[in-house]
């Protein structure tokens, strides 16, 4: 399956700031270069030479700072891996619920994450799977946003289980049971994800719980350079005196016992917007029901009117998660049985 970057609108608005910010510098590269070559000439540098320089040093310029315009179109270029398809037919029930066209931007935007970030096992096999939720993850919170750029992180590192605060998985003391974390000083940029936890987020669609999402949504948060529970998009200045008390009486509900929000989110406020941003994307229509202002501040933030979409979600949710017999059509479309074509694939 291939992407078509022409048809997907890859002259975007990200890659427009790309070029004009490369102009510039090559604009003040070939100056500086210029004025440098204008004092060599006066002590004899040939005129061909003067010329030549700040052209030369513009060129490199452009060259190294559209470099990654260069790299994603190569990433673009590629086919859609089938086993790629595949988890995401299997897994990824918001995927499943998008009509044809958000599907096609949502396979580019994984395409692109898995290009240009790594994804590391820490002491477990790293398998298709894996790799395809975690980008989901990343994914799903900003996909109401087509210009949204991950520059917060460049890896995530899966563990093969629940860890402690200090990252440890070797049983040295107790208290693994984190599931998922931003890393923070020398960590920054990493985001360390329990390899089980975040599969068991995707299958199991009733729990209200993801913590792929929920850690990404705490680098939604983080999008005006602090996780304190209000995120830099979505809502002016105006809106942090209403957003905090809405999140104040929300937290006041669950200390009584009289919400369905997950007491994980009376940490603090970053806790309880990530816990709410997992309840928000698993089940939309459910919490417009029962939060009927959280989902609409929620809405506005994410630029996603995910109710909308909760039938197809609902549907999708009843028919259970797709699973495929080894002699089952491949749900990548190839016409294959499942087991000659993405099963194998998937387990390499």
């Amino acid at each position: 399956m291939a992407i078509e970057p022409e048809r997907l609108g890859l002259s975007t608005a990200w890659e427009a700031r790309a070029r004009r910010n490369a102009g510039l510098l090559a604009a003040g590269t070939a100056l500086l270069s210029g004025l440098l070559a204008w004092a060599f000439a006066q002590q004899g540098l040939p005129a061909w030479a003067a010329i030549a320089i700040p052209l030369l040093a513009a060129a490199a310029a452009w060259f190294w700072a559209t470099r990654k315009i260069r790299r994603r179109r190569e990433i673009l270029k590629q086919p859609f891996p089938r086993e790629w398809e595949a988890v995401l037919q299997r897994d990824v029930l918001f995927f499943r619920a998008l009509d044809e066209a958000e599907r096609q931007r949502f396979r580019r935007e994984l395409q692109v994450f898995l290009g240009e970030k790594r994804v590391t096992g820490i002491g477990v096999e790293l398998d298709t799977t894996t790799r395809v939720l975690a980008a989901a993850s990343a994914i799903i919170p900003i996909f109401g946003f087509p210009e949204w750029e991950w520059a917060q992180i460049n890896e995530v590192l899966i563990y093969p289980n629940r860890f402690d605060t200090d990252f440890r998985i070797d049983g040295s003391h107790d208290g693994r049971n984190t599931l998922g974390m931003v890393g923070t000083g020398v960590l920054e940029r990493l985001m360390v994800l329990s390899k089980p936890d975040l599969v068991a987020g995707f299958r199991n669609t009733t729990d209200r719980r993801n913590v792929g999402v929920h850690e990404f949504a705490h680098l939604v948060d983080k999008s005006d350079g602090a996780v304190d529970g209000f995120p830099g998009i979505g809502l002016d200045r105006d809106a942090v005196g209403p957003w905090f008390e809405l999140v104040r009486r929300k937290m006041l509900e669950m200390r009584e016992g009289d919400s369905d929000i997950d007491s994980y989110g009376l940490t603090n406020e970053a806790e309880f917007f990530a816990v709410a941003s997992e309840y928000f994307f698993e089940a939309p229509g459910r919490m417009q029901r029962e939060h009927p202002d959280l989902y609409a501040m929620l809405a506005r933030i994410f630029e996603q009117p995910l109710a909308e979409r909760a039938a197809a979600m609902a549907r999708e949710r009843r028919a259970g998660s797709k699973r495929f017999g080894r002699n089952s059509p491949c749900p990548c479309g190839s016409g294959r049985k499942y087991k000659k074509c993405c099963l194998n694939a998937a387990r390499t």
